[in-house]
């Protein structure tokens, strides 16, 4: 059986996460007396709710305009970014059309003896893409923060996500580093770049030195992606002699 966290306790821990929260129950919950939607069922259902989100007065009403027309730099697969000037200490980022962030892909198996066995894979889900900040927001200092709903990058496809981060102008760290700073929040190594902690079941993957700093000891996850560990994953890790339990 797949593990659930609290999620009241994950959303007190900061007020970024508050924040995340309050769009997370406003996707999960508000549609039109519908029951909570699963965001793999319809597509249609998925872009009604979306778009009421982009057009509701709570939107930030400015954000389009102040990101129109500014240079983009490609985030890898996830994003796209951008910086702007009378906000120079942080950086933006857009989700693509369809595609909010990636998600873990499991396999238990490594042929090619990689020690890699979660690859990243697109996900469609924006209650997960929350989620993955909601989780990374409790680790530490380091916040990514809500900043509203954009439109679709043409009129076939879903409204788009913002979040930006602070800029950290540092080199990438060690994988030593990394693991001694995840340490300190009781993660265990998986698989290369893939930590959990036992107790919470926090699972991340993709936390590869480009994808992370580490600042006198203190870890910055900007870009690796937070899930919790489903039970074929946590039963895996138990099999190869981490002792989970």
């Amino acid at each position: 059986m797949d593990f659930e966290i609290d999620w009241r306790l994950v959303e007190d821990a900061s007020p970024e996460n508050r924040r995340l929260g309050q769009i997370l129950r406003r996707l999960e919950g508000i549609h039109g007396g519908n029951p909570p939607l699963d965001w793999k069922e319809s597509r249609r259902r998925c872009l009604e709710v979306l778009t009421n989100e982009l057009n509701s007065p709570e939107n930030n009403p400015s954000l389009a305009g102040r990101l129109q027309g500014k240079e983009y730099e490609i985030g890898g697969d996830e994003h796209l970014v951008l910086r702007l000037e009378e906000d120079s200490g942080r950086v933006y980022k857009l989700t693509h059309g369809d595609c909010f962030g990636c998600r873990p892909y499991f396999s238990r198996f490594d042929p090619d003896g990689t020690g890699k066995n979660f690859h990243g894979s697109i996900n469609e889900d924006p209650a997960f893409y929350l989620k993955r900040w909601l989780l990374l927001n409790q680790l530490g200092e380091y916040q990514t923060r809500f900043e509203g709903f954009l439109p679709p990058e043409d009129s076939l496809k879903m409204p788009r996500i913002c979040v930006s981060q602070p800029v950290i102008n540092t080199p990438n760290p060690s994988r030593r580093e990394i693991h001694a700073a995840l340490a300190q929040f009781g993660f265990l190594p998986l698989s290369l770049d893939a930590y959990m902690n036992p107790q919470t079941r926090i699972l991340l993957t993709d936390a590869a030195p480009r994808h992370v700093k580490v600042v006198d000891g203190a870890i910055a996850l900007f870009d690796a992606i937070a899930s919790l560990a489903t039970g074929e994953v946590f039963a895996w890790a138990n099999s190869g002699g981490l002792q989970l339990d």
